[in-house]
C-alpha cells in the first residue's frame, strides 16, 4: 500500500517537470509502480480542474491515511499520557490525555495533524499558527498549551472540554431565545478577540461550538492553513481549503485571500442555524441578511458591530441600523422599561381626557354666555320697539312666547341649552292677574 507522502511526492515531482517531460515520466512510472501510476492520474486529473486546490490532495487520500495511521492509545508522548481516541477528522485524529508526570492534574486534549498536512505546510508553518492560537487567553475559547512532533506527525496540546456540540446540546436543553443569543453573544466575543490577535478561525460550525453543562461556550478547532493578514495576495504555497460548505462564505468557496468578514458570514450562518424553530420578531432577520450578505461591502464592517446588535435586542435596545426610527425605539423603550412606559402612557392619558374635558367645558361656557347675550339683545330690541309706539302693551307672557320661538329656530343654539332655557321659560304666569308693560307709564328710558 503506497502512503500519501509517496504520492504526494510523485504529485509534486510531476507538476516540477516541464510539461515535454511529464507524460515520458508518467510512462516510465506506470512500469514501475502501477498502483502508483493509477492514484497519481486521479491528483492531475483533478489538479486540471478550475477550482483545485491543495485540499483535493488530502481529500483523495483521506481513507488511506485514516487506515494506515497508528492507534496512540495508551502510549506515552513527551510528558503526557494518552487514554483514548476522542475525535477524528480531516485534520487529524485527537485523544483524551492527562500529565504523566503527576506534576499538575490536567485534563487534556491532544490533536495529531495528519502527516500529510505536515509535509505540505511544513512543521514551521504548523507550529507558528499553533504558537498564535497559544496566545489567545479568552474563556470562550480552548486554550492551547504546548505541542511537539511525534513519530513525523506534528500534535497540538489543548485544554479537553467537557461540553457537547451545540447542536446535541441545543438538542439536550430546551434554551429560551435570550438563553440562545447569549450564547452567539459569547462566540462573537470569541472570534472578535480572535480577529484582535489577527487569527482567523475560518471553520466556523455547529461541530467547533462546544458548549458546557453550565451553558458555557468554548471554540475549538481553529483552522491552522489560515493566517490573517493585511496583503491583497494570495499565497499560493498556502491554498489549503478546509470548509464547511453549508457555513463558508462565498469567498472561502472560491478559494479567495480570506479577511475577518469570512468568520463574520459564517457567524451569521451558526446565528441562522441556532435560531431554528424560534419566534425571532423582526430585527433578528435583519441582523442575518447583513452578516451573510454575499457582498462583501454590505456586511457588518467587523464582528464587533454584530455583537453590538446581538447585545442591543438582549437589553430591547435599537439595533443600529434602525436607530433613527421613532416607533421603533418607542417599542424598544417600552420592552426596556415597562413600568415605567405603562405609567407615562397612563398619565399621559390621563393629560389627554382632563384637557378634552376642559376644552369642552370651556366650549359649553362660550356658547352658553353667547346665547345669554343673543337673549338680552333680544329683549332690549323688544322694549326698545315698544318704547317707540311700535306696541301698545306687551304682556309678560308674550315677551317669552316670542323668546321661546327665537330660541327652537335659532339653530346655532345647541341641543341641550334649547331645553334648560325653554324648561326655565315655561313657568306658568297667574291667570288672574295680567302684568303689562306699559311704556306710556313706565318711563322705559330709565
Amino acid at each position: 500500500m503506497h502512503t500519501t507522502s509517496s504520492i504526494t511526492q510523485y504529485f509534486y515531482h510531476y507538476l516540477d517537470l516541464p510539461e515535454r517531460e511529464q507524460d515520458q515520466w508518467l510512462k516510465q512510472l506506470k512500469i514501475n509502480d502501477e498502483p502508483g501510476y493509477q492514484a497519481l492520474r486521479a491528483l492531475v486529473a483533478s489538479s486540471n480542474q478550475q477550482d483545485f486546490s491543495l485540499s483535493q490532495v488530502l481529500a483523495t487520500h483521506a481513507v488511506t491515511w485514516h487506515q494506515a495511521t497508528p492507534n496512540y492509545t495508551g502510549q506515552q508522548i513527551d510528558k503526557y499520557q494518552l487514554t483514548q481516541e476522542i475525535g477524528r477528522g480531516g485534520m487529524g485524529v485527537v485523544y483524551a490525555a492527562h500529565r504523566a508526570d503527576n506534576t499538575f492534574e490536567q485534563q487534556l486534549a491532544i490533536k495529531f495533524i495528519q502527516p500529510e498536512m505536515s509535509q505540505l505546510l511544513g512543521h514551521r508553518a504548523l507550529f507558528a499558527e499553533a504558537q498564535l492560537l497559544a496566545k489567545l487567553d479568552h474563556p470562550a475559547i480552548a486554550k492551547v498549551f504546548d505541542g511537539g512532533v511525534y513519530n513525523d506527525q506534528v500534535y497540538i496540546v489543548m485544554e479537553r472540554i467537557d461540553g457537547l456540540p451545540l447542536d446535541q446540546h441545543l438538542q439536550q436543553h430546551h434554551l429560551s431565545l435570550q438563553q440562545r443569543l447569549k450564547l452567539f453573544n459569547d462566540l462573537c466575543r470569541a472570534v472578535e478577540h480572535a480577529h484582535h490577535h489577527q487569527i482567523l478561525h475560518a471553520d466556523l460550525k455547529p461541530e467547533n461550538i462546544l458548549v458546557t453543562r453550565h451553558h458555557q461556550v468554548k471554540l475549538i478547532d481553529f483552522n491552522l492553513t489560515q493566517k490573517l493578514q493585511h496583503s491583497h495576495k494570495k499565497d499560493e504555497n498556502f491554498a489549503f481549503k478546509a470548509l464547511s460548505v453549508e457555513y463558508a462564505s462565498p469567498e472561502q468557496k472560491r478559494g479567495d485571500y480570506l479577511t475577518q468578514q469570512s468568520d463574520l458570514y459564517s457567524l451569521g450562518k451558526v446565528l441562522a442555524h441556532l435560531l431554528t424553530g424560534q419566534a425571532i420578531g423582526q430585527e433578528l432577520p435583519f441582523v442575518i441578511h447583513k452578516a451573510t450578505a454575499d457582498d462583501i461591502c454590505a456586511r457588518y464592517s467587523n464582528v464587533g458591530e454584530l455583537r453590538q446588535d446581538i447585545e442591543a435586542l438582549l437589553t430591547h435596545r435599537p439595533i443600529k441600523q434602525k436607530a433613527t426610527e421613532p416607533f421603533y425605539i418607542m417599542r424598544c423603550f417600552a420592552k426596556r422599561r415597562p413600568m415605567v412606559s405603562l405609567l407615562s402612557l397612563s398619565l399621559m392619558v390621563m393629560g389627554l381626557v382632563f384637557t378634552y374635558t376642559l376644552l369642552e367645558k370651556n366650549r359649553q361656557l362660550e356658547q352658553e354666555q353667547r346665547v345669554t347675550e343673543q337673549m338680552l339683545l333680544q329683549l332690549t330690541q323688544l322694549m326698545y320697539h315698544t318704547q317707540n309706539g311700535q306696541a301698545e302693551t306687551l304682556s309678560v307672557q308674550g315677551m317669552l312666547d316670542i323668546t321661546r320661538r327665537q330660541l327652537l329656530t335659532n339653530p346655532e343654539i345647541p341641543h341641550h341649552i334649547k331645553q334648560k332655557l325653554l324648561t326655565a321659560l315655561m313657568t306658568p304666569t297667574p291667570d288672574k292677574q295680567k302684568l303689562t308693560l306699559n311704556c306710556r307709564t313706565v318711563n322705559c328710558s330709565s
